[in-house]
């Protein structure tokens, strides 16, 4: 693939100064792609800045002798050193077709590095009290397509969402639904002070009514619930109802652990066990604290009320060693903005039980806002994720919510996804796959279509060097596995659609420049295969996100 063999002949180059430079023994790893619309060039490479500090020589000087050095090649048509010591590179038209011919093929550049990690990213994890809100959304969005991310550069990757079906928020649905059902009954109750007012809770007292069963009462800190209380009966139904809205957002999870689980295997326990033995657990006023103080975080913190009741932390760090315990070396969790404080404390924790804390990553997904639309908060305060893709659609809802990075404020503009225009970014990007697909129809009806790589099978030289336009589109298409390891070195799928944008901008250039089904046959042929090239990149970056490719709009 062309990135890859020109890395390989600039890393020739630098190997090439050994005789009178002494070059650090192995290469650092160094930038390669498309430079910006105004800097002449194909692509630049800013392995002299890199080098340059260590070499102790200036940027631009040490770009000079890296271009004198630079093998001789039939990929490169010319090098320049532009502003302080980046080596610009124009790429030879045969080597530019050439790459397109592997990209039709499906060949991939060579991605990233061997690695023996096996991920857990563990996302949405919503308390079964409650529909999942917009905030939940943008986290599944995020988590699913990391999930798809790793899995296209070969990673082992499992998705789980953590079940939170025990302990004190559940125990407050029990008890919302106990006043609601006497409600129903003809009495009158005092709300619960922590309980839940939204809507579902009333239609769910009424399913309950309805069922003739008899519940037992909540009991005071009861951790464990069933269907035959209140509160196991309401949240399995909630979380029936989680799972739908999760498949019919296309998101998917190859487990489903809960909470309770560790609870019955008495892990909360032995990890207790496990942090005295460690000397990082204290007994004061009839709790147990944890020293989180000692592993950075403003507090030490209880992890068993007086009552013997473990708290939440507590369990949340059973689950994560118990995370480590099935063979998962890297962690990944997508938590809402507000657990800020939280990250800290369960690292510290994990640390206190010798898992490394860097194993453990915690995306932080900030608030979304939510602009124009007619969305009536059926859920009581907040607006459902069911209610947006209702009103615009999954696709629209899964691209939006990809397009800031998960630490910025978003806000989802819902008359603009719903517009059928260039202006709406899922449309805009979903239309160049539409329209490739009609290219290709238009040239069956015409008798035009030729099999793949015709091009290359035809005898003699192109008839004429490739339009500029061709060139941006095929720059644009080498970049994609760069995009997608810059998506799972940040953490973000917000590359993505960056990337989809400007690529159906160079699609569109092109388009208008050159006619696809005119010419030559050989140029037709390779004009007609960089049109499929797109086609499949746009689907392929699609359905990272989660996003469908209609061949219709």
């Amino acid at each position: 693939m062309l990135l890859s063999s020109l890395r390989k002949l600039i890393i020739q180059g630098a190997h090439g100064l050994m005789k009178t430079h002494k070059l650090p023994e192995e290469i650092p790893d160094f930038d390669l792609s498309v430079p910006p619309s105004k800097i002449p060039g194909d692509l630049a490479a800013n392995l002299p800045l890199i080098l340059a500090k260590e070499m102790k020589m200036s940027p631009r000087k040490l770009a000079e002798e890296l271009m004198a050095s630079f093998p001789q090649n039939d990929l490169v048509e010319k090098i320049e050193i532009a502003g302080a010591g980046f080596l610009n590179f124009w790429i030879k038209d045969p080597a530019m077709r050439a790459e397109l011919g592997n990209i039709v093929q499906g060949e991939k550049d060579s991605l990233g590095k061997k690695s023996k990690e096996k991920i857990l990213i563990e996302f949405v994890s919503a308390n079964p009290t409650g529909p999942l809100h917009v905030g939940h959304g943008r986290g599944a969005a995020l988590g699913d397509s990391l999930a798809r991310i790793y899995k296209w550069l070969g990673k082992e990757v499992t998705a789980e969402f953590y079940i939170n079906d025990a302990g004190g928020q559940i125990r407050n649905l029990g008890l919302s639904m106990e006043a609601r059902l006497k409600e129903l009954q003809g009495q009158t109750v005092p709300f619960p002070e922590k309980g839940y007012h939204g809507s579902y809770v009333m239609d769910l007292a009424r399913e309950a009514l309805s069922s003739g069963q008899v519940f037992k009462p909540v009991q005071d800190n009861q951790m464990i619930f069933s269907e035959n209380d209140l509160a196991g009966f309401a949240s399995s139904r909630i979380l029936k109802m989680i799972q739908k809205d999760l498949e019919d957002f296309g998101v998917h999870f190859d487990n489903w652990f809960r909470e309770s689980t560790l609870h019955h295997e008495q892990m909360v326990e032995k990890l207790f066990q496990k942090l005295q033995k460690k000397k990082v657990v204290y007994e004061e006023a009839g709790a147990f604290w944890f020293r989180a103080s000692e592993y950075g975080d403003e507090k030490d913190r209880v992890l068993k009320k007086a009552n013997e009741a473990p708290t939440y932390f507590a369990s949340d760090i059973a689950y994560h060693d118990n995370k480590f315990s099935r063979g998962f070396n890297k962690l990944i969790n997508i938590w809402g903005a507000d657990h800020h404080g939280y990250a800290q404390r369960l690292k510290g924790a994990l640390q206190a039980i010798e898992h490394k804390s860097e194993d453990l990553t915690i995306i932080l997904n900030q608030m979304v806002s939510i602009k124009g639309g007619r969305l009536s908060k059926r859920a009581g305060d907040m607006i459902t994720l069911r209610e947006v893709v209702e009103e615009v659609g999954k696709d629209a809802t899964r691209f939006f919510f990809a397009l800031r990075s998960p630490g910025a404020h978003f806000e989802f503009d819902l008359d603009l996804a719903k517009k059928q225009a260039n202006e709406n970014p899922v449309f805009y990007v979903q239309y160049v796959h539409a329209r490739c697909c009609s290219i290709f129809s238009e040239a069956e009806k015409r008798g035009l279509s030729a099999p793949p790589l015709y091009w290359e099978k035809e005898s003699g030289s192109f008839p004429a060097p490739l339009e500029e336009a061709e060139k941006d589109a095929l720059l644009q298409l080498m970049s994609f596995g760069k995009t997608v390891e810059l998506c799972a070195r940040d953490y973000s799928n917000h590359h993505l659609t960056v990337y989809l944008l400007e690529l159906a901008g160079k699609f569109h250039s092109f388009y208008e420049q050159c006619r696809v089904l005119e010419g030559n046959p050989q140029q037709r042929s390779f004009r007609l295969d960089l049109v499929r090239a797109i086609r499949d990149r746009v689907k392929e970056g699609l359905d990272l996100l989660g996003v469908s490719a209609p061949e219709k709009l």
